[in-house]
């Protein structure tokens, strides 16, 4: 819909809607699009923005290695140029992990934190995970980046009953997919490496919500329950029978969750 200037950088993003903001930021393979199903029911009592970071969907690209440091300014430089005090922030995976970095270091910025499917730091697991996506990566080949690094985010049973679907976006993949594209996730994926925000964790003062799934093999359920017990006023729920990618597997569940702890008055909620 619109784009501002970040440091010379052209930031997409979408907003729907009036009410309570609700700012959402992606995973490293998603961007605004990726939320197309979702708008109806977001926007429906809050106003919904959505955002690609550096290097994300229809954000410029960089020429340049960074860090998560560098998307927490994006995000900070888009409420400042929306002219907005403090959103409600809802962060899936590597969008989590800006989110984290957005509620421990400006505070009066959150006004309620979500987090789904996402860990406080980069262990010697993820990590590894993330260097055998950039080998796909670099390959600049649409097959192996697929085989390599989407099976994993959803779980078995969800990919084996859906299979067709995964076949064709594979091809999709192999179609629309120029190089750039891939550089720049291999960009996002290296951004993650140096991420740790475990000492920000006590400090996290907007009520908040850890979403978690059953069958994440990317973000280990155990990760995500270190994030409930560090932040002090955080609620956990579990998405039985989904993958990391929840919100596609489950989304009833997720639309649910997000919208019942953002807009209701509870300042936490814990179901297991």
């Amino acid at each position: 819909m619109a784009t501002f200037d970040f440091e010379g950088t052209p930031i997409y993003y979408e907003t729907y809607s009036e009410g309570e903001p609700l700012l959402i930021l992606n995973g490293i393979f998603m961007s605004c699009v990726s939320w197309k199903g979702f708008v109806p029911a977001f926007s429906k009592y809050n106003r919904l923005l959505l955002l690609d970071l550096a290097d994300q969907g229809q954000s410029g690209k960089l020429d340049h290695e960074y860090t998560q440091e560098l998307q927490e300014r994006v995000v900070i430089a888009f409420l400042n140029h929306l002219g907005l005090d403090r959103v409600s922030l809802c962060g899936i995976s590597y969008g989590g992990e800006v989110a984290l970095r957005v509620a421990g270091r400006h505070p009066e910025r959150v006004r309620k934190l979500v987090l789904s499917n996402t860990t406080a730091y980069t262990s010697a697991w993820l990590r590894d995970i993330g260097h055998s996506w950039e080998y796909a990566m670099n390959s600049h080949d649409g097959h192996a980046f697929f085989k390599t690094c989407i099976p994993v985010v959803y779980s078995p049973e969800f990919y084996e009953n859906h299979y067709a679907w995964a076949q064709n976006r594979e091809e999709l993949f192999v179609k629309y997919f120029p190089p750039e594209v891939y550089d720049a996730f291999a960009r996002l994926t290296r951004s993650a490496e140096t991420h740790d925000e475990r000492s920000l964790l006590p400090g996290i003062t907007a009520p908040t919500l850890v979403i978690s799934s059953e069958f994440d093999f990317v973000t280990p359920l155990s990760n995500q329950k270190e994030i409930v017990s560090q932040i002090p006023n955080a609620g956990h729920v579990l998405i039985h029978g989904a993958g990391h990618a929840a919100m596609y597997e489950k989304p009833a569940e997720f639309t649910s969750l997000v919208l019942g702890f953002i807009n209701s008055d509870t300042e936490n909620i814990a179901i297991d």
